[in-house]
């Protein structure tokens, strides 16, 4: 009996190690933490990353960052473990703020905290603003636009222009900051012939900023407080004597009329002794009222209306109004001297003038969202549409806008371009586009389907016209007063033809070879109109 109970003694006493030793043993070790130094930091947010490494018996499922302005760091952000990298990016931070923090990982029971690290966001401060852009400037007035690069990490409370005269008075104006952070302004009331220098402003919290000073000079005007009252301003003997005259202020009936006198013109359309040559509107408006300035038409606000400026023969530069939304069709009719004409930003809609033979460029101010100039030529803002080729222009060819796709109504009426190849983008042309024009041949796109009506009245020089594969129609009087000599079509099916297709021009049907397809020679003899042309000629195109 005592045997056996010393050996079982003994066999519990040898085991006995072995299970204090497994006890002690953990059975959830803890993970190295190693906290790596913030990255990225702005002021407002800042990039944390750490590295975790837990044994494979490890329960650890818990991964946060500790952070904050004390030691404390009362604000806690929890993660996920990717390949044993843990980061974050923090959001809304205070700027030129130190804050403190730490990695901890673990489980529900313990978690086990990194050294604490600290970083210090970038403070705020004063904008940068950007180089003053020049858009444009009248007699006593100056438009100018400028921008801010960054805010400074402020909200901008207040931006705008100072402007010093030469003597060292200064002044300052405000303007609204737009969503692309940029403000544009219009200094008047400017003193003539006076020297200045403007620098753009924008200011935060923290201060105000400056751009580089901006140099300018204004010129001469006349200035007007009331529409209508140029006559009094200016004396019967005086309106002779100008050939150079800058107008700041609203401009109704009245006021054209005399203008139109100054310019050699009265209101029957008799010539004047006036000498008129260059007109500066920059500052002025057109507004409604007044007397009628030709006749029986009257001015209509932001409007120049039609024969406005026309049938003058000494006016030979004109600036419009810079608050100019309309130009009317045939607004400078007929005005042989004129030579430059420059249209304003505000300007939405435009139409051609007939008769100006010397204008050769048309200038259209930066800042326009509808039209631009090439080489003096008027196309909308995104060069698909000619809308304007001055009559003056004297080369050989047209070298079209890249992006061409429609040539508008008027566009090249009375031009002198001769020989005419249009591009493969074009699509469709406006009405009596060439009409009067000296071209003598023209050659159009196969994709255009349809001739525009009376797009070639009156070319007394065209001989040779030849139209696409896919032409379907052609409009009314459309070879009114023409010459033709050789007209080729490339369509397989007979054009569309208008009943007046080719009134004006019947001599063509005796006096003009149609060049055709040669397989499509039968369609064309059977057709009740192009059958009366006499000489009708197949061929491969």
């Amino acid at each position: 009996m005592y045997t056996k109970i010393i050996h079982f003694l003994i066999i519990a006493c040898w085991l006995l190690p072995t299970g204090c030793s497994d006890e002690n043993q953990p059975d959830n070790p803890a993970p190295e933490i190693l906290l790596h130094e913030a990255q990225n930091i702005t002021r407002t947010s800042a990039q944390l990353t750490g590295t975790v490494n837990a044994s494979s018996n490890s329960k650890t499922d818990r991964y946060r960052f500790r952070y904050g302005t004390s030691l404390k760091m009362e604000q806690m952000d929890e993660q996920s473990l990717k390949n044993s990298h843990v980061s974050t990016e923090l959001q809304d931070l205070i700027p030129g703020t130190t804050y403190y923090y730490c990695l901890e990982a673990g489980n529900k029971k313990y978690l086990k905290q990194s050294p604490i690290y600290s970083f210090t966001t970038i403070p705020n401060k004063v904008p940068k603003v950007d180089k003053i852009s020049f858009l444009g400037q009248g007699p006593i007035s100056i438009i100018l636009q400028c921008a801010i690069t960054d805010n400074g990490g402020e909200t901008i409370i207040k931006s705008g222009f100072c402007y010093t005269k030469i003597n060292g008075e200064e002044y300052e104006l405000s303007a609204p900051l737009s969503d692309s952070n940029q403000w544009q302004l219009r200094i008047g009331d400017l003193e003539k012939d006076t020297k200045y220098t403007v620098r753009a402003f924008a200011e935060n919290k923290i201060g105000r900023a400056y751009s580089e000073p901006y140099h300018f000079q204004t010129g001469n005007a006349v200035i007007l407080t009331n529409a209508g009252t140029l006559p009094e301003i200016i004396s019967e003997k005086e309106k002779k004597q100008y050939s150079t005259l800058n107008i700041a202020g609203p401009l109704n009936g009245t006021d054209i009329r005399f203008i139109r006198e100054m310019s050699g013109k009265d209101i029957t359309g008799n010539p004047t002794s006036g000498i008129l040559q260059r007109l500066d509107l920059t500052d002025a408006f057109i507004v409604s009222g007044g007397l009628s300035y030709d006749e029986s038409r009257y001015t209509e606000d932001y409007t120049i209306g039609y024969g406005m400026f026309g049938e003058l023969e000494v006016l030979k530069e004109i600036k419009l109004p810079t608050s100019t939304l309309i130009i009317e069709q045939n607004a400078f009719k007929n005005s042989m001297a004129l030579t430059e004409l420059s249209i304003p930003c505000n300007t939405e809609e435009l139409t051609p003038s007939t008769g100006c033979k010397n204008l050769s460029h048309i200038s259209i101010a930066p800042a326009n969202t509808h039209y631009i100039s090439i080489d003096g030529v008027v196309y909308n803002k995104s060069g698909e549409v000619l809308v304007w080729f001055p009559e003056g222009i004297t080369r050989d060819k047209i070298q079209f806008s890249p992006t061409l796709k429609s040539i508008g109504d008027y566009a090249l009426q009375k031009c002198k371009i001769s020989s005419i190849v249009l591009p493969n983008s074009l699509s469709s042309i406006g009405k009596q586009a060439f009409c009067e024009s000296g071209i003598e041949s023209v050659t159009f796109p196969d994709g255009l389907r349809n001739v525009s009506t009376g797009l070639f009245q009156n070319c007394k020089s065209l001989t040779s016209v030849t139209l696409g594969s896919k032409c379907e129609s052609i409009s009314a009087y459309c070879f009114d007063g023409c010459p033709l000599q050789h007209l080729y079509v490339k369509a397989s099916t007979p054009p569309v033809c208008h009943s007046e297709t080719f009134s004006g021009a019947e001599s063509i049907f005796t006096d003009c070879v149609l060049h055709i397809p040669a397989e499509s020679r039968t369609q064309y003899r059977n057709h009740n109109i192009w059958k009366q042309f006499l000489h009708i000629e197949g061929v491969t195109f």
